[in-house]
């Protein structure tokens, strides 16, 4: 009978102290607000790393520690990269709370030249922090090689490189061709980029239009970074899609050149 009664007495005072709690946060906020929100926290060993001086043409990588140093479960709900020649692989993208993961990123250096920056960016549910953009830097050492006449170069046959700069350009003429496989280089406009300006008095100086055919088919002895698009050389265009890129770019040439 004592044990029954002292059972019963633990029972009420259970009761009693959960209503006394909820209570106390009830009739004062500040004590609600001080409780520390459920939410994940997603945090890196770093947020950017240095190659320093590589090679061309070679893949290098770099790991990044990730950790959910909140209270809630952490997801990484989408890795994504500059370009096809940046890959990110993270195995893991579901972390408890005080979990860690390693997210690995391999650059392929060919057909890039002097110093070069990559953006890596990670999506996830921290409310704080959605997106985080995690920067490369890389300077490569030498200029690029497999860029002579009749040699396909290594950003067409390279599948990951191919992506961007060669098979999204597949049937298309003209803008929607200098859009595709040109503007990631020269800029939207023309007005250069990582690549220089292809603006010129194409029509006054019928010497710089075929240089600019040239150069667009065969490839750059300037611009090492500048292959032949040519498929007689190894590149994914045909002569008639050449043709409509210099027309293209002769006929922004003579409007006023946007800054």
């Amino acid at each position: 009978m004592a044990s029954k009664t002292i059972t019963n007495i633990s029972l009420v005072q259970a009761v009693f102290i959960t209503v006394a709690t909820v209570c106390y946060f009830l009739f004062n906020p500040a004590a609600a607000q001080a409780l520390p929100a459920l939410a994940p926290h997603i945090k890196f060993n770093t947020e950017s790393f240095n190659f320093g001086v590589v090679e061309e043409g070679v893949e290098i990588q770099h790991s990044f520690v990730i950790t959910n140093t909140g209270n809630k479960l952490l997801i990484i709900r989408d890795v994504t990269s500059t370009c096809g020649c940046t890959v990110p692989v993270m195995k893991t993208k579901r972390l408890r709370p005080g979990e860690h993961t390693t997210l690995t990123v391999m650059v392929n250096t060919s057909m890039k030249q002097d110093t070069v920056t990559k953006k890596v960016g990670v999506l996830s549910n921290d409310p704080k922090r959605p997106v985080v953009n995690i920067a490369l830097k890389l300077t490569i050492r030498d200029p690029h090689i497999g860029m002579n006449e009749g040699q396909a170069a290594v950003i067409f046959t390279n599948e990951k490189c191919a992506r961007c700069h060669a098979l999204q350009g597949v049937g298309l003429f003209g803008e929607q061709l200098y859009r595709a496989d040109c503007a990631m280089c020269h800029g939207v406009k023309a007005n250069g980029a990582v690549g220089p300006s292809l603006r010129g008095p194409y029509k006054s100086d019928p010497e710089f239009a075929k240089r600019m055919t040239d150069v667009i088919s065969y490839g750059s002895k300037i611009h090492k970074s500048m292959p032949g698009f040519l498929g007689d050389v190894g590149g994914p265009l045909a002569k008639e899609q050449i043709d409509s890129l210099v027309f293209y770019l002769e006929t922004i040439s003579d409007k006023k050149k946007a800054h």
